[in-house]
Parts: C-alpha cells; sequence; structure tokens
C-alpha cells in the first residue's frame, strides 16, 4: 500500500489537482484595473486617423442601413476614400465594428476607445495565466504576490506599443490580446481534467481573433507547436488540435468563404474590380491628378524605411526584447548540457512566440509597430520564463536580482515612452523617448 501510495504522489498531477497560486486572480485584477486608470487620458483624444474614419463611418453605415458596407455612405463622396473603400465587403472582419457599434450608436465617441483597451487587458490576462501555468508546472511555491510574477505582468500592463493602439481605434489590442488568450487557454487545457472543454474554448477565442483581424493567424502556428510540447501523447495531440480547430474554423469561415467569394481575396485586400477598370480607363494626366489626390505620404515613408529598421526600432521602443533574448541566449546555451530542467522544453513557446513573429515581421518588411502587437505579450512570458528558470535552478540563481534590476529599467523606460501617447493623437507611428528627444532619427 505504502508503495502504491509513493507512486501515484510522484507522478505528474494536473494542475487542477495542484493548491492554486495564492492572491493570482487580486494581483491580476489589480494590474488590469492600474493599467485601465492609466489610460483615463485617452478619452480626451481626437479620432481623425484615416483608419479611424473609415471604421467610424462603417459602423454609422452599418446601424442605419443593417448592411456592412461603406457602399452608400457619405465618406465615399471624399476621393481620398471612394477608391480605398467602396467596397462591397470591407476589408476587415466585423468584430471590431461591432463593438463599436454602441458607442456610435448613443454618440460616445470619446468612449470607443475602450474597445481597444479590451484586447490590452486581454493580453495582460493571458500574460498572467500562462505565467500562472508556468509557475506550477515547474512547482514554484512562490504566490502571485512575488515580484518574479508581478513585474513581467507589471511590464505588459503598461507596455508602450499596447498603451499607444490603446488610445486609437484599431483592432490591433483586440486580436493580439484575443489570440495570446487562445494560447493562455491551450496550456492551461494540457493538464487539466477537462483538456477537451478547454481546448473548444481555446478554439472560440481563436475563432473571435481570426474575427477581429485575418493576421491572427500568425498565432495558430505558436499555439500547434505549444501543442506539441506540452501534450506527449499521439491521441491527446489530435484531440487538442480537433476540439481547438473545429469552433475556429466554424466561426471564422463563413466570413473568409463570403470575402473571396464576393471580393476574390483572402489574406491581401484589393482595389475593387470597378475601380480598376475606371483608373486603367483614365487619361494619364488625370490619372496622375487623382494618384496625387489619394497618395499616402505616411505609407510611402514606411514602405521606404530600409529592411533592417524593424532590427533597430524594437529595441528602442520594446528593449525588454533585446534584453529578453541575450539573457535567454545565455541562459540556454550555457546551462542547457548540466541543468536537468532543460529538457522540458517549455521554455521553448514564449521563445518561439517572440522570434516567429519578429521574423516573419523582419521578412515581409513590417515597418509600422502596430502591426506588432501579437509579438508583445511573447516578450513578457520570455521575461517570466528567465525568472522561473532563476528561481527553479540554483545555478542560475545568482543572476536573479540582476534579471529583476535591468528588467525592472527596461519596462520602467518603455513605459514612459508609451505613457507619452497617452495625452498626445495624431501619431500614425509610435516613436521611443530617444526618437523623440531627437537624439535617434530612424524615421526621416
Amino acid at each position: 500500500m505504502t508503495l502504491v501510495i509513493s507512486n501515484y504522489l510522484s507522478r505528474p498531477q494536473p494542475v487542477s489537482q495542484i493548491p492554486k497560486m495564492r492572491y493570482f486572480w487580486l494581483v491580476t485584477l489589480v494590474v488590469i484595473l492600474f493599467s485601465g486608470v492609466l489610460k483615463l487620458p485617452t478619452f480626451n483624444l481626437q479620432h481623425n486617423e484615416g483608419d479611424e474614419i473609415r471604421f467610424l463611418f462603417l459602423v454609422k453605415n452599418w446601424i442605419d442601413t443593417g448592411r456592412y458596407t461603406l457602399q452608400g455612405s457619405p465618406l465615399l463622396n471624399e476621393p481620398v476614400y471612394k477608391y480605398q473603400a467602396d467596397r462591397v465587403l470591407p476589408v476587415h472582419p466585423p468584430i471590431f465594428p461591432a463593438l463599436l457599434a454602441p458607442f456610435v450608436k448613443y454618440n460616445a465617441i470619446s468612449k470607443a476607445v475602450i474597445v481597444s483597451w479590451i484586447g490590452h487587458f486581454l493580453a495582460i490576462l493571458a500574460v498572467a495565466l500562462i505565467g500562472r501555468y508556468l509557475f506550477l508546472f515547474y512547482g514554484l511555491t512562490a504566490s502571485a504576490l512575488s515580484p518574479l510574477f508581478w513585474i513581467p505582468l507589471l511590464g505588459i500592463a503598461t507596455d508602450p506599443i499596447m498603451t499607444w493602439v490603446s488610445g486609437v481605434l484599431w483592432i490591433d489590442n483586440l486580436h493580439a490580446g484575443l489570440g495570446a488568450l487562445a494560447l493562455a487557454l491551450t496550456l492551461i487545457a494540457s493538464q487539466s481534467t477537462r483538456h477537451r472543454l478547454l481546448y473548444f474554448f481555446a478554439g472560440i477565442i481563436l475563432g473571435l481573433a481570426l474575427l477581429s483581424k485575418v493576421t491572427a493567424l500568425i498565432m495558430i502556428p505558436i499555439i500547434v507547436f505549444a501543442i506539441f510540447i506540452v501534450e506527449t501523447n499521439k491521441q491527446r495531440r489530435l484531440q487538442a488540435l480537433l476540439f481547438g480547430a473545429i469552433p475556429a474554423l466554424v466561426l471564422s469561415l463563413p466570413w473568409y468563404i463570403s470575402l473571396y467569394v464576393v471580393m476574390g481575396e483572402f489574406i491581401f485586400p484589393q482595389l475593387p474590380a470597378h475601380v480598376r477598370e475606371m483608373m486603367d480607363n483614365l487619361p494619364p494626366d488625370e490619372l496622375k491628378k487623382l494618384q496625387d489626390l489619394i497618395h499616402c505620404q505616411f505609407c510611402a515613408v514606411a514602405a521606404s524605411r530600409p529592411w533592417y529598421y524593424l532590427i533597430l526600432k524594437l529595441p528602442l521602443v520594446e528593449p525588454i526584447f533585446l534584453f529578453g533574448l541575450s539573457f535567454s541566449i545565455f541562459f540556454y546555451a550555457a546551462y542547457a548540457k548540466t541543468v536537468e530542467g532543460f529538457k522540458k522544453l517549455h521554455f521553448l513557446i514564449p521563445l518561439l512566440w517572440s522570434m516567429f513573429i519578429f521574423l516573419v515581421g523582419l521578412i515581409i518588411h513590417i515597418t509600422i509597430m502596430r502591426r506588432m502587437t501579437a509579438l508583445v505579450p511573447g516578450l513578457y512570458l520570455m521575461f517570466s520564463m528567465l525568472l522561473i528558470y532563476s528561481e527553479k535552478f540554483e545555478a542560475l540563481k545568482r543572476y536573479q536580482n540582476l534579471l529583476l534590476f535591468l528588467g525592472g529599467m527596461s519596462i520602467l523606460y518603455a513605459a514612459i515612452g508609451g505613457g507619452y501617447f497617452l495625452f498626445k493623437s495624431g501619431y500614425a507611428e509610435i516613436f521611443s523617448m530617444l526618437e523623440l528627444a531627437g537624439i535617434i532619427n530612424l524615421w526621416q
């Protein structure tokens, strides 16, 4: 009998059977509330950026006509919008406009930034859930009051890119937060006695992410990779993939199939056929006048950035990226052969999350930082993973204070830079403090 009990206790137990991290929900909700209070100045910002105007007129037209289109909207009387937005179906799926609808209907446009806040809050929740999952997986007994847990959480709560986007009517926070939450539920499911149900919910959240913006697709390889890391049994892997994929496809495919049938596109938007035909038939001088009229100077400057722009820009805005990557290489290279825990590959999940999206951004030449929001939660989980390893393994504990200090300074620097945009509107790109001070100029 003693041997049976001993064998049972020695087996890894699902997280649901292990005492939960104390004060987890208290700390998480306090951090989310703190992030919300910081965003209050965004109620005073103007919303006159091109995408914001399109969204607001789209929602108004949807409310007035019951049709999800800008066709028939007075906005299309303006040439600068007509030749970009005169489409049967808009470029983006309907979740974000649907969330904006109550604010438009009741003429509360200044409060509509709350929709952008929601995505940031979901990203904070995702980092908290994954952080707790990793703490429990590696057997750490610290409560959520430990700085090892709440400092990375404070980092994502004050992140400069997500803070900047929180003051603008853009989708980017929403799809990033939903995608990160889908991954969080996937990881939790792997250690739960109700894994099928949680994988199903993860699929629903992923489907909502895909219904907010097509770029949520970038989270799918990361989620699949995570499943293959956390589920070692083939049957469990198949269940995870099926229970996650089915609700995601059921929710998102009707939109994307309709978009392809009606507009002939899936990921990359095109000019509608009637607009292309009209432009093809214009005399050269009139076409030149039209192109000058609808020319986007910001887009031209962004497209002219060198291929290495992201390599320089991201560390300036997000120093935690360079700091976390440097320490990760040092930790995982120096101790991989000597520390038993490195045989568990969970540490690869935040590392792959960060590096995969960064490399994709570099390859497709992303030069607008709001398109990198899906990367942001992975940066703070990479930092959290380093802190967990510094606590778990004695050989790394000597670096813990240095990690906390440098990580805290990186977060503080980034938060101050992001805080500037809580009070300033009209910026289509984020700039670091060094750029705002004129010390470095990457945007000439």
